[in-house]
């Protein structure tokens, strides 16, 4: 009996995208061997952090790393970090700490469901700009009052409205102040695990583990300025504090380690192929049954360098048929608007894909 049979799941083949409300994405062997393998001994988690994040920051070209269980419980810490400026005892009376500067500058075009791991550590968000535009003027304004840090979110949903993230670091360095990256899905191309921090100057970039690094699904990672990151290290947990319920096991930073040697590996160019391969397979056959219009897009949801297929339904049935139709065949799939589906072959072999064309090949006949 298999463990789908023995609790009573369903598995779903995703052909949506690395969302962590599907399980991420899948682990190499090699990554699933050293967890079983550091499972069974004991270890000094400090020194375990230490040396992993020395070994990551070596292959992601920054001064230090520090792996966190996630890029929510990645925030946090970042922003616990900047409040306290090293100050342990501070650090211990968080989240209602009122003796210190608590004030996070977020766009507030790049408002979203995660700045409220920056809350949960105490931070008190300021909101500069509109839906449209930031000026500078405002982040300056905000700046001379005192801050502890800066947030950028990097997806390009929210390029609009944003100030470029040079000019922000620049201002922000100008004050003193540190910048924060969330990136936590901008991979691939590998470069971004550097150029947010040792290219453009950022002081802390963060990264999803069980995304595109295909580390496990509670992994995150922090890299930056070792200023920084060594205090991630001494108020992270298992330390006691606010952090301490964002545990981070000794299976998930080795994990992730390994995951992200196998990434620094991979050949992008081959990759990239092989998901064009599998579009051009999908696309040939879905064009096939002229109920569909297939066209490409060359980028993941948030701006990530690979290729996705679209589907322009035109047998009168909506996306959201489509989306229910395949959940019922066991598949996860995207959707843009009323007539549109979409499928990221990221997550997907030839075999899965196969059956996602099918099942799709089923709905529009």
């Amino acid at each position: 009996m298999d463990i789908f049979e023995k609790i009573g799941i369903k598995p779903y083949i995703n052909a949506h995208d690395t969302y962590t409300v599907y399980g991420g994405s899948r682990m190499a062997e090699n990554t699933l061997d050293a967890m079983k393998e550091i499972s069974r001994r004991f270890v000094d988690f400090d020194e375990l952090q230490e040396k992993v994040g020395k070994r990551i920051a070596e292959m992601t070209h920054n001064e230090a790393a520090y792996v966190t269980n996630g890029s929510a419980g990645a925030i946090q810490l970042a922003a616990a970090v900047c409040m306290c400026k090293g100050d342990a005892f501070h650090f211990m009376r968080l989240p209602a700490c009122p003796d210190i500067n608590k004030r996070v500058i977020v766009m507030r075009g790049q408002h979203n469901a995660y700045d409220k791991a920056i809350e949960e550590a105490g931070g008190e968000i300021v909101f500069i700009g509109d839906a449209d535009e930031t000026l500078e003027i405002e982040l300056e304004g905000e700046l001379r009052k005192g801050a502890a840090c800066v947030f950028f979110f990097a997806p390009i949903l929210f390029e609009r409205a944003s100030m470029p993230l040079e000019r922000v670091i620049a201002l922000a360095h100008r004050h003193n102040t540190p910048v924060i990256v969330d990136a936590a899905a901008q991979l691939p191309p590998k470069e971004n695990l550097w150029k947010y921090t040792r290219d453009l100057g950022a002081d802390m970039a963060i990264f999803s583990g069980g995304k595109t690094l295909s580390g496990p699904q509670d992994s995150g990672l922090i890299v930056g300025r070792e200023k920084y990151v060594k205090d991630c290290l001494r108020f992270g947990a298992p330390n006691h504090g606010i952090c301490r319920s964002s545990k981070t096991s000794r299976e998930s930073v080795v994990g992730l380690y390994v995951a992200l040697e196998n990434y620094m590996n991979l050949d992008e160019e081959n990759e990239a192929k092989r998901i064009i391969d599998l579009n051009d397979f999908m696309s040939e056959i879905i064009e096939k049954t002229g109920n569909a219009r297939p066209y490409r897009v060359n980028q993941g949801p948030v701006g990530q360098t690979y290729q996705r297929l679209f589907i322009e339904l035109l047998n009168g049935k909506t996306a959201d048929d489509a989306v229910a139709f395949m959940k019922g065949k066991g598949i996860y799939i995207g959707k843009q608007g009323k007539d549109t589906i979409y499928v990221s072959a990221l997550n997907l072999t030839k075999g899965e894909a196969i059956i996602v064309t099918d099942a799709i090949k089923e709905f529009l006949q």
